[in-house]
């Protein structure tokens, strides 16, 4: 199961400007992703993270074989734009700087044969 955009609404970010969309009652998209993900939540199979009980990004084990690496690319992003950005800063990423740690620690202690990452954007490793 993957977290993307069409959970909430098609290129969703939390403070995109909903006033002019006569197709939303509720205009806060910040609430709109809220509701939408307690859905996705209380209807998936997730396992919960007490520590986190609202994180999406997870490991799904397959014995000594595979793990998969369920990331999240929706709820730790700036807000849309051109990206063209000089450089890198927190309204440039897609992805939270501390869940790219546990995911580097994840990746880094896993001792499967396999290890996928499941995203629902393309990513590319830069040298």
């Amino acid at each position: 199961l993957q977290w993307d955009d069409h959970e909430v609404r098609d290129n969703w970010y939390e403070t995109r400007d909903l006033s002019k969309d006569d197709r939303y009652k509720v205009k806060s998209m910040a609430l709109l992703a809220a509701r939408a993900r307690q859905a996705f939540l209380e209807f998936n199979p997730l396992a919960f993270d007490a520590a986190d009980a609202e994180r999406i990004h997870r490991v799904v084990r397959y014995g000594p074989l595979v793990d998969i690496f369920a990331i999240d690319l929706r709820s730790y992003r700036g807000g849309n734009s051109a990206n063209m950005q000089p450089t890198l800063t927190d309204d440039a990423r897609i992805f939270g700087a501390a869940q790219l740690e546990i995911l580097k620690s994840q990746l880094a202690a896993s001792r499967a044969v396999w290890k996928i990452v499941a995203s629902d954007m393309p990513i590319g490793l830069k040298p």
